[in-house]
């Protein structure tokens, strides 16, 4: 997994990149700041932000909702202490961290942040199969009503789009794209 650590502080990101790697391993990269985290973001993908605020705190909150909405589990650790504006990130699945920081906390907070991650990656890789699968089902479809158009029946227009796409080794959508792009030709 690739994590990235918002830190200015060497001896917060020493004692997070400790925490990290009791946690699981991990590809780390860091950032000292919330302006320079964003560039690196923008090159490369992770799974896990913990961000270590001390300054500014308006830009460090920007950073973690934007690392939560795009998917990326994250831990927050506020400069002051957590109070009501900062609640609201719990909404976006954001885990924070209050201070004084302890071993523990922050543990838990990164355990949940990893698996919030893993949870989105699978649902992203599902929602992917489904869109496939729905864009297979319409291009079958149009074939389909091509092939019925013809004089086929609609159970003999699926019987040879499996036959073509088994006999040539290709996929129902490549065959269904075909029938489709031939039907387009001859109008």
């Amino acid at each position: 997994m690739n994590a990235i650590i918002v830190s200015k502080s060497d001896k917060a990101f020493s004692a997070i990149v400790q925490t990290l790697r009791t946690c699981g391993s991990f590809s780390l990269v860091r950032s000292e700041n919330a302006v320079q985290a964003r560039s690196i973001v923008n090159d490369r993908r992770f799974d896990i932000a913990v961000i270590y605020a001390e300054t500014r705190e308006m830009q460090y909150r920007e950073l973690a909702t934007a690392f939560a909405e795009s998917g990326v589990g994250t831990v927050f650790i506020p400069s002051c202490g957590v109070d009501d504006s900062i609640m609201g990130l719990y909404d976006l699945g954001i885990q924070i961290v209050g201070k004084p920081v302890t071993r523990l906390s922050l543990y838990g907070a990164i355990r949940t942040a990893t698996g919030l991650a893993y949870r989105m990656e699978k649902l992203a890789v599902e929602n992917a199969n489904l869109k496939n699968q729905i864009i297979t089902l319409k291009a079958v479809s149009r074939a389909k009503c091509i092939l019925v158009g013809r004089g086929m029946t609609e159970d003999e227009a699926h019987k040879e789009i499996e036959r073509i796409s088994m006999e040539t080794r290709r996929s129902r959508l490549e065959t269904a794209n075909e029938i489709i792009e031939r039907n387009n030709g001859i109008q």
